[in-house]
């Protein structure tokens, strides 16, 4: 089986820390409303305001967002922790870019 592409695995990372952040917002805020850009809005200038949006001390940010890429550097480039750590960073600032550009999408998988 071919290896895919970097940048369609990585797009694939992008939509799975979405989608676990989406859904875990779920849990615990008011679900009629548009999780999905809220998410987006509260953090987009600094990832760790969604630590006072799910008021669980980054539970959340941590947890269902961050590791989840920092995982996949992990295993898919060999990085050692340090390193996936920063990468991983890196890589949940651009899932919240993609959530901003994709709330509607999101919002559409959540409740459908």
């Amino acid at each position: 089986m071919a290896r895919k592409s970097k940048k369609k695995e990585i797009k694939e990372i992008i939509i799975d820390m979405n989608e676990f952040i989406v859904t875990y917002a779920a849990t615990l805020l008011d679900p009629s409303q548009n999780l999905s850009q809220l998410i987006y809005e509260t953090a987009k200038d600094d990832l760790t305001k969604m630590d006072d949006l799910f008021k669980d001390n980054g539970f959340g940010r941590k947890n269902k967002f961050v590791n989840i890429g920092e995982g996949f550097l992990r295993d898919w480039q060999g990085l050692d922790e340090a390193e996936a750590k920063q990468q991983a960073d890196q890589l949940a600032k651009e899932a919240i870019d993609y959530l901003g550009k994709n709330a509607d999408f999101f919002e559409t998988w959540r409740t459908d």
